[in-house]
């Protein structure tokens, strides 16, 4: 089996997107879809962050130690693309309104919602971290706007 038959098999699995965002100077934030929810009870939630990417040197260095997942709405596919390196263009903490979560990450204020973590443990997994977050505070918007979704490498949107 290679990497492209593995890819061509999750492209089926349909997943929501999230903005991880960390409460680095100067702000950043990375598109991810491999988000869950692990334990009720403490609150925890992991995200999975590939080796080669900013934000996990960010993490690994210690300059963040706190992530937000901010679940985008289908109106916010320009912030999914471009913390995915698919655009450029102006800087999205300036141009799309954000507010600051407990830890001190950015939350974008036009998301679904939002969930605000601690890094509590990390699993080193291939070619990727596994970071469990503690989840020190969460919320959900009042809008009834639809979800970003990814399925078979293409941006969607689900009610």
């Amino acid at each position: 089996m290679t990497d492209i038959d593995l890819r061509s098999v999750v492209s089926e699995f349909a997943t929501g997107v999230t903005a991880v965002t960390l409460d680095s100077e100067p702000p950043h934030g990375i598109t991810v879809n491999a988000f869950t929810s692990v334990s009720l009870d403490p609150p925890l939630v992991l995200v999975c962050l590939d080796h080669d990417t900013e934000a996990h040197a960010r993490l690994v260095s210690g300059e963040a130690a706190h992530y937000c997942v901010n679940i985008l709405s289908a109106d916010q596919l320009v912030l999914g693309e471009y913390f995915a390196g698919m655009a450029e263009g102006l800087d999205p903490f300036e141009e799309h309104p954000t507010e600051t979560a407990a830890t001190g990450a950015p939350v974008f204020s036009e998301s679904l919602g939002y969930v605000d973590c601690s890094v509590h443990e990390t699993v080193e997994a291939g070619d990727h971290t596994v970071y469990i977050g503690r989840v020190e505070a969460a919320a959900l918007s009042e809008s009834d706007r639809d979800a970003l979704t990814y399925y078979e490498s293409e941006w969607g949107e689900i009610p």
